[in-house]
């Protein structure tokens, strides 16, 4: 403990020295008290620049913490807005982390809220037959109440409120101000009294009271002076007060005081501490007038005083202690007393704190929870108390933020829904062990947890669920999270208002209306709102909107049969974020509650820009349809103006798409926008592509080009386009491509789909995808598939297949031009040890007749697939394996990546993108797509690569199907030039809507001298276990023995070597090593040598 507690005051002493380079706050760690509480807001982000003045901020971190310690340890960030905790001024500290080296420098810095100054209500009185005063009033008289005795003050009086606080248009001459209206009525004057010390200021009232006063004058000049907590003093000039008058002084609303009328000075005691008081004067004349005049004053501050100190929790270690810094409680219980002036020290008993013995160390460590007690002494009294707290030994911690729920329907109308709790573990974003409850007392006592938390059956009566998750961390404090699981009985997502349907380029579609889902309140005219179907709107265009509604149940809307109603609201920045709390009745702009199953909706004075939400219920909770549709007479537009790229045969060469026209695949889009030089390259499989743009300034350049492999075979009437502009309002603009076939021509590919990856024991799959690329109906042709001789067929969703050794053979019929199809074979992985975690299975694919096939390259495939110990859902692989043969890849082949996706989520996933940046050793522009999923489109922006898959609706992934999950399949030709060793890496980021990306795992691709191994591998070494965490044995078998063991990394970098003497079986430990894949390399004393592949898990 010594040794740690050295280290973290070298280190916290380094930091101050480092820190000394930074900048001081004096700006944004002071701030004016609004409220005369002493607490405050504080921008931490803006002292954050502050401190790091002109440095450039990429290259530092910065937080700021409650204590040095925190600061030291970069524990207990604070987060910006911060709220002081201690009034008027605290000390942080902040933790600047320089980026490049790592190295930490702390500073402390004051938080100042500064009061501002007292405002009282101040009066002017003149008497209207005082004609040598009157109409001109001496504002200056007031100045010294307004003050009230501060020396750093400055009063400045103004005409109105408004300019008081802007400072602006400040009376001229304040010794003579002319009223602008006559007596007896006068409006206000206001002043702004600033501290010219910290700049804050108040704004209060001068008012202008004319009186009829006969010879009866009042007081004048008063001045609170000695303010103190409890007490102030009165001085006033009563010259003009009738001798024979009485004066009267009533405090608060008290009885009243009654004094000479000579009197000039009074004492107010036993006040409360920063207390406002009412002061109001009296002068009650001898004519039976009575003048009186009101004063407001605020007493000092209340003393300092000593605070409570907080219980401290802590989890304990693996020695089964907990340390507790208890200098925490320093700054509690100092309070608003000076620190320079105390001193706090802990104890383990009451009797040591009052006999200041035996002082606790801090960290302070202990196995039990227990109660410590602090000595708060004056350094120069030696005056002291004492105070009780409790240090507390945990063995979990309840994350108080939840997890995000998860929702789900009844797909199958069976009353029940099967939630995969499991899937919770990519959120906690951890590796460790978790264990799913029904309660927190089940969590925290480790009882009764659900026994199949992959498989959890959960009735749709019972909507909402809770679920804790006790996440096992070694060595330290358990994590206790919590979430909520909603079963529904209806399975269309848009009943959510997050999750609702986009009209944009689908108004005149027909949706799926909701059933089963209770009323969730009133909407502005809706009495009830069952059965909520949620759709957007983005508006390109101002003015009105006329939509018509039709709900019936028959999908072709031939008559709307059941009741609708509706409300919208708007306008809002964005779809999503308005529903959570802002569809509050301010909001609703058009709304319907009748018996009818048509509605007219009319949104007036639609903004550009912006989105508008549009709710429609099923108030008859009868299965069937939504349309939405535009009607005439609408002046604004919703946000679908754009441009649509058209490539189509063209049959009869007249230029346009006529009925039976195809559109063509076999090329892509190009298209740049205000020739900015970033050039888009588009794979559309429709042989069409939709941009949508609210810009009509923007210029494009628009292009379609064949693929090289067919160009001989095909002309392009119009290639391009130039200068072309959206019209804003006018829909989509078509731009025609039109293509004819110049002679005939057969290609038939074929390629293999790893759908997942094979696991020992377990079935995996592989899709066979064939497809008639020519312009020529294959009449007949045959697809033949091998597998590895490891594995068996367990099932083929294609009938009419005959077996041949280690595989089939299928023959088709009339595969028509462009025509695909697919079969998905099921293959049985055995067990360890007849495979190894780390090896390889290899399938492979033909199909014929070749005859006169313009591409013969792809009318075979080879897929090689690594045995894995655990399952990814989001992964990336190629075909070849992780090493190529070098002799046996040319310039002319490609390299085939297969990305798959899938949905562990709990909601429909409406928009998917994958997101590849190519390596540098691939040579974009040669880049293919194979096969995918589900309808997308694929855009190439240089190296840049983004497969978009709009409105997949994807829904939650289901095991041991294939539901939720989904792949993207491609070639690519490396650079010219690599050579023996070459490594070239590819990973892939997957985003689920507007969820940060899954990032895959990064699969290196390495050109090899040579892929055989000896005898000597095959037979005679043995390693275990594998995956392996801690110690790994190795033997060989025969007569030889073990020279040396070397383990590398997957780049080639030795991570642990042992050299050997004389021994069969070496034991080893690799529990230093990182998680991941490694190579092992075993050499014998007989001159044999083995590498293989390594999991450390």
């Amino acid at each position: 403990m010594k040794k740690q507690l050295l280290t973290f005051i070298l280190f916290f002493a380094s930091s101050l020295l480092v820190a000394q380079s930074f900048n001081q706050p004096s700006i944004y760690n002071n701030v004016c008290d609004d409220n005369n509480d002493g607490i405050a807001a504080f921008w931490l982000g803006e002292i954050s620049f502050e401190i790091l003045g002109n440095l450039n901020t990429q290259d530092y971190s910065i937080s700021h913490h409650e204590t040095q310690f925190d600061a030291a340890t970069g524990t207990n960030a604070l987060s910006s807005p911060y709220t002081n905790i201690l009034p008027y001024q605290q000390t942080l500290f902040a933790r600047i982390v320089t980026n490049a080296t790592g190295d930490v420098s702390i500073i402390g810095y004051p938080l100042n809220v500064n009061p501002a100054p007292s405002n009282p209500t101040v009066s002017i009185t003149n008497c209207a037959n005082t004609t040598t005063s009157f109409p001109c009033w001496d504002l200056t008289s007031v100045e010294a109440q307004i003050a009230q005795g501060a020396a750093a003050s400055s009063v400045t009086f103004f005409t109105s409120m408004a300019d008081a606080y802007n400072f602006a248009a400040p009376i001229a001459n304040p010794t003579c101000y002319i009223s602008p209206t006559a007596s007896p009525v006068n409006p206000p004057v206001f002043y702004r009294v600033e501290n010219t010390a910290t700049g804050c200021f108040a704004v209060g009232v001068v008012e202008l009271i004319t009186v009829q006063c006969g010879n009866c004058e009042g007081i004048s000049s008063v001045v609170f002076s000695n303010n103190s907590n409890s007490s102030v003093t009165m001085t006033w000039t009563s010259a003009n007060v009738d001798p024979q008058s009485v004066l009267n002084i009533s405090i608060a609303g008290q009885p009243l005081i009654s004094l000479p009328p000579t009197a000039n000075t009074y004492v107010i005691d036993n006040l409360a501490c920063s207390a406002t008081y009412t002061v109001t004067f009296i002068v009650e004349c001898p004519s039976g007038n009575t003048f009186a005049q009101t004063y407001d004053f605020t007493t000092a501050s209340c003393a300092p005083q000593a605070g409570q100190p907080t219980d401290l929790r802590q989890c304990a270690g693996s020695n089964g202690q907990a340390c507790f810094n208890l200098n925490q409680n320093d700054v509690f219980i100092i309070n608003t007393f000076n620190p320079a002036e105390y001193t706090v020290t802990y104890h383990n008993s009451q009797a040591d704190a009052a006999n200041d013995v035996s002082p606790l160390a801090s960290p302070y460590c202990t196995a039990t929870s227990q109660a410590v007690f602090a000595r708060l002494e004056n350094n120069a009294t030696q005056e002291f108390q004492i105070f009780g707290f409790s240090v507390m030994v945990e063995t979990f911690t309840q994350v108080d933020t939840p997890l995000n729920s998860m929702q789900q329907c009844d797909d199958n109308n069976d009353g029940f829904v099967t939630f995969d709790l499991t899937t919770v573990q990519a959120q906690i974003n951890s590796t460790n062990p978790l264990q799913y409850y029904p309660s927190l007392a089940n969590a925290q006592n480790q009882v009764v947890p659900f026994t199949n938390p992959s498989v959890l059956n959960i009735s749709v009566q019972n909507q909402i669920t809770n679920v804790f998750v006790r996440e096992i961390v070694a060595d330290g404090c358990d994590n206790i999270y919590s979430f909520q699981i909603q079963a529904f009985a209806n399975c269309n997502v848009a009943y959510t208002c997050s999750q609702a349907n986009s009209l944009c380029n689908s108004l005149g579609a027909v949706f799926q209306n909701t059933t089963n889902m209770s009323s969730t309140g009133t909407y502005g005219c809706l009495n009830t709102s069952p059965n909520q179907t949620w759709f957007y709107l983005p508006v390109s265009q101002a003015g009105t909107i006329n939509l018509l509604i039709q709900q019936s149940t028959s999908p072709t809307i031939s008559s709307a049969n059941l009741d609708a109603d509706y409300v919208v609201f708007g306008p809002f920045s964005d779809p999503v974020t308005p529903c959570n709390g802002q569809l509050t009745p301010n909001f609703i702009v058009s709304c319907s509650y009748s018996a009818s199953a048509t509605e007219n909706v009319v949104i007036n004075n639609a903004v550009p820009g912006q989105y508008y939400l549009l709710m429609v219920t099923n108030f008859s909770n009868q299965s069937g349809y939504i349309k939405i549709s535009e009607v005439t007479g609408s002046t604004g537009a919703i946000d679908c103006s754009g441009l649509r790229l058209n490539a189509f045969l063209d049959v009869n060469n007249n230029g346009t798409q006529d009925n039976g026209e195809q559109n063509f695949p076999l090329g892509q889009f190009t298209y740049e926008i205000n020739n900015s030089g970033n050039v888009h390259n588009v794979v559309s499989p429709t042989g069409y592509y939709n941009i949508y743009d609210t810009n009509g300034n923007n210029s494009y350049d628009i292009s379609y080009a064949i693929d090289p492999n067919y160009t001989a075979s095909y002309g392009i009437t119009t290639a391009s386009y130039s200068n072309i502009q959206v019209v804003i309002g006018g829909g989509l603009q078509t731009y025609n491509f039109p293509i004819t076939i110049t002679q005939p021509y057969n290609d038939l590919a074929v390629h293999i789909i790893p759908v997942n990856a094979p696991r020992p024991g377990f079935t995996y799959m592989n899709k066979i995808v064939y497809t008639n690329n020519g312009n020529q109906t294959i009449t007949s042709g045959t697809v033949t598939f091998n597998h590895d001789p490891l594995v068996a067929i367990v099932t083929n969703t294609q009938t009419g297949t005959s077996p041949i050794t280690n595989g089939f053979t299928y023959n088709f019929s009339n595969l028509l031009p462009f025509e695909s199809r697919e079969m998905i074979v099921t293959l049985q992985v055995p067990t360890i040890p007849t495979v190894a975690i780390g090896g390889l299975l290899t399938n492979s694919a033909s199909i014929v007749p070749l005859s006169g096939d313009v591409v013969p390259e792809n009318n075979s495939a080879v897929n090689t697939q690594i045995i894995i110990g655990a399952y990814d859902p989001n992964d990336k692989m190629e075909a070849h394996g992780e090493r190529i043969l070098y002799t046996a890849f040319s310039t002319n082949d490609y390299l085939t990546y297969t990305i798959r996706f899938e949905n562990t989520g709990t909601a429909n996933a409406e928009n998917v993108r994958v997101n590849d940046i190519l390596d540098a050793g691939l040579d974009a522009n040669t880049i293919r797509m194979v096969s995918a999923s589900h309808s997308y489109v694929m855009d190439r922006v240089v190296n840049q690569v983004n497969w978009i898959f709009e409105d997949i609706q994807l829904p939650p992934s289901v095991a041991n199907t294939n539901i939720g999950k989904g792949y993207i399949t491609f070639q690519i030709k490396p650079l010219s030039g690599f050579a023996v060793g070459d490594i070239i890496p590819n990973t892939a980021s997957i985003y689920f809507d507007f969820n940060p990306p899954i990032i895959t795992n990064t699969f290196n691709t390495e050109f090899v001298q040579q892929l055989g191994v000896d005898e000597f591998e095959n037979n005679d070494f043995v390693f275990y276990p594998n995956p392996v965490s801690d110690w790994l044995t190795i033997s060989v078998r025969g007569n030889a023995n073990i020279a040396g063991v070397t383990v590398y990394d997957i780049l080639g970098k030795m991570v642990f070597t042992q050299q050997v003497s004389n021994l069969s079986t070496q034991t080893i430990d690799l529990s230093a090593v990182s998680k991941g894949m490694y190579l092992i390399e075993v050499t014998t004393d007989t001159n044999h040598k083995v590498i293989k592949k390594l999991i450390v898990d």
